[in-house]
């Protein structure tokens, strides 16, 4: 069976990307010190939202459009911290500041209410110490639908 989805693999291909020259980030509106990329894997929207230093990926916020939720549109979020530097609030950051810019460009756009959803192994307690922070502090237990383990929902509505 498949494991869970892991944000640190977007992370580390956007790496090396960068590396390779293959894409290039695009400054953010609101947020100065992190950048954003659009693409659609498999024709479906994502934006990931990075803070990067020294040409060095750190930290990622990753939002992807899925199923809608009672008919409103929805993206599911992920992050990713490089492990060594992990610890220090650079998850919470990047994702906080991904939110507001993610939020600021649905809206240029005429955008209505939508959904944000996180999917979180119930054993990774950093991760879900973020999104009971940034979604909702009270989640409902699920089981994972790639992978069939535990898990936690987390679902925030943003009008």
């Amino acid at each position: 069976m498949s494991s869970m989805t892991d944000p640190m693999n977007a992370l580390v291909e956007l790496q090396r990307a960068l590396d390779r020259w293959i894409v290039s980030l695009q400054p953010c509106e609101i947020h100065k010190d992190i950048s954003v990329i659009f693409d659609q894997p498999n024709g479906m929207p994502r934006y990931t939202y990075a803070k990067i230093n020294n040409g060095k990926v750190q930290s990622i916020a990753v939002f992807a459009l899925t199923q809608p939720v009672e008919g409103v549109p929805c993206f599911q979020l992920g992050w990713a911290t490089v492990e060594s530097i992990r610890g220090h609030g650079l998850a919470t950051d990047t994702t906080t500041k991904g939110i507001d810019e993610f939020t600021n460009g649905l809206r240029k756009h005429g955008a209505g209410k939508f959904y944000l959803e996180a999917i979180v192994s119930d054993t990774n307690e950093p991760s879900n110490k973020i999104a009971k922070k940034l979604l909702s502090e009270s989640p409902a237990k699920c089981t994972d639908s790639f992978s069939g383990e535990p898990a936690v929902q987390y679902l925030r509505i943003v009008k």
